[in-house]
């Protein structure tokens, strides 16, 4: 199924940048940018009215979810509009163009996306915690054990947070998407972990069956996460 993509922003150099960070990670196959265009909306108690630029990007359904993460990622708005249509008709040969450009899988005609990196883990998520299996189960291709120096785990309400920190090493488990899951297990943990407070950024971790220093998907405890004490051990199923 192609899906269209629309989103808005209020400069045509961040429109040009939401356009190519899409595409080039092939979580789109084209990208359309029109404008400007004069907005008129509710804001906080008021109506604002505001000159903006349109992407029209095109996608498919199965990778959606990771567009729209990425988006969210890259947008600068509190809250960017992001509206998805499913599109009824298209001809075979344009749908299989899209469907090609957008593939994560190099088989099919293209090289991974940049951003396609596994996924670092610490807490409830890792292997044998309550929510590995409510969220993860037939999503994972492969697990293995980690660390990350430079960070301090935190306990809090219900979850662990990390702190980036000059000396402390926090323990946890890498997670390799399995082929074909990515895009839907990127936009999940997104939607799970970022309204609890955590922030999702790049980190080198260490694999311990053989020291490789593996670049990971990290979620990281956002400025206004609700902090608990130090778990000097670094390991959440340690704590005391």
């Amino acid at each position: 199924m192609i899906v269209t993509v629309r989103t808005t922003t209020d400069a045509r150099a961040k429109a040009d940048a939401l356009a190519r960070g899409a595409v080039e990670a092939r979580l789109a196959a084209c990208a359309q940018i029109a404008g400007p265009v004069t907005s008129v909306y509710h804001w906080r108690g008021a109506i604002e009215s505001t000159e903006e630029w349109e992407v029209v990007l095109k996608t498919t359904e199965a990778r959606y979810p990771a567009l729209e993460a990425h988006l969210l990622a890259a947008h600068d708005y509190e809250t960017p509009e992001i509206l998805a249509t499913r599109v009824a008709r298209v001809s075979e040969g344009y749908a299989r163009w899209v469907e090609r450009e957008t593939s994560p899988d190099p088989a099919v005609g293209g090289p991974v996306a940049d951003d396609e990196l596994p996924f670092f883990v610490y807490g409830t998520l890792r292997p044998g915690a309550y929510n590995h299996d409510r969220f993860l189960a037939g999503r994972i291709g492969a697990e293995a054990d980690a660390v990350m120096d430079g960070a301090v785990l935190y306990d809090g309400p219900g979850y662990p947070y990390v702190v980036p920190a000059e000396k402390g090493r926090v323990v946890g488990t890498l997670l390799t998407p399995a082929p074909g899951s990515y895009g839907e297990l990127f936009g999940l943990l997104d939607r799970l972990e970022l309204p609890a407070g955590y922030e999702r950024v790049a980190k080198e971790v260490v694999r311990a069956r053989d020291g490789a220093r593996v670049l990971a998907w990290v979620f990281l405890a956002a400025p206004d996460a609700p902090l608990g004490p130090v778990i000097e051990s670094g390991d959440w199923f340690s704590r005391p």
